[in-house]
């Protein structure tokens, strides 16, 4: 399997791209994986609402490892505007510490997600690595790139950046009602405390900063990695020493906050304040 892949990188760079597909117009949501070095499984159902970069890659691709420092440069200058980048990466078998080292040695800070099995290729109907798909809003493929991807060309950067420019047609809210929740979730984080520990503006406080939080990975105090989406911000604010974050002491948060319990919809809006952020 490794080997014919390998052939297929070898014949997509000779070719400069991989034989056409017709774009699949379902929503992608149904893509999941698991996230490196840990168990917690990623998905891409997370991200609805978000212009997504996802791109497919090996150890063994020479093309793969040549594009991944473009893919953080990338990261750096849109991840506040909305652009979340994934790397999936598809090495068989047992090697998250393998796959570890060399994202620490690249110095990759976006998530990256691995799928030994390779469900990516049979879910996008690709033949080889590299691959991206460019992901808009809605969850619908916008565009794809068979073999090397640079995103600095001016027509690439223009389809990421019309891409960061559309407002999803499917939002499950109206923006009016987004902007509500998202200045309710500020009051209450105002108000129980939480911007006293956790800057807004990326300084640094007591706490991690919440800016740039969501969608980021945290090793945890006993060595998982964890996805900080939807579900883990919900449980991290309802239960704060649950899951420590490496570096952090247990029972400050929980000791740090006053009032009553968080209902569920205060704790849907501070979520979605500090995805805002």
């Amino acid at each position: 399997m490794r080997a014919l892949a390998k052939l297929l990188v070898v014949a997509l760079v000779a070719c400069g791209c991989a034989p056409a597909l017709a774009e699949d117009a379902r929503p992608v949501s149904d893509y999941s994986a698991r996230l490196l070095g840990g168990e917690q499984t990623a998905s891409l159902a997370d991200l609805q609402g978000k212009v997504v970069l996802l791109n497919s890659w090996a150890t063994w691709c020479a093309p793969c490892l040549t594009e991944l420092p473009d893919f953080e440069t990338l990261h750096q200058r849109l991840h506040d505007r909305g652009l979340e980048i994934i790397g999936v990466n598809i090495d068989e078998g047992e090697v998250d510490e393998k796959v570890a080292r060399l994202v620490k040695k690249i110095g990759l800070g976006f998530p990256i997600w691995r799928d030994p099995r390779n469900k990516f290729a049979k879910r996008f109907r690709v033949l080889g690595v590299p691959e991206t798909l460019l992901i808009g809003r809605d969850g619908v493929i916008l565009r794809r790139w068979n073999g090397p991807m640079d995103p600095a060309e001016p027509d690439n950067a223009a389809s990421i950046e019309q891409a960061l420019a559309q407002v999803s047609a499917g939002a499950a809210e109206p923006q009016a009602d987004a902007k509500a929740l998202i200045a309710r979730g500020r009051r209450l984080a105002e108000q129980r405390g939480c911007v006293t520990c956790h800057s807004t503006d990326g300084s640094p406080g007591a706490g991690p900063s919440w800016k740039g939080l969501a969608g980021q990975e945290a090793t945890l105090d006993d060595g998982r990695r964890v996805l900080r989406d939807e579900t883990y911000l919900t449980r991290a604010i309802a239960e704060p020493d649950a899951e420590i974050v490496q570096g952090y002491a247990k029972g400050v948060m929980s000791g740090a906050i006053p009032g009553k319990p968080l209902t569920e919809s205060e704790l849907a809006a501070l979520v979605r304040y500090l995805q805002s952020l």
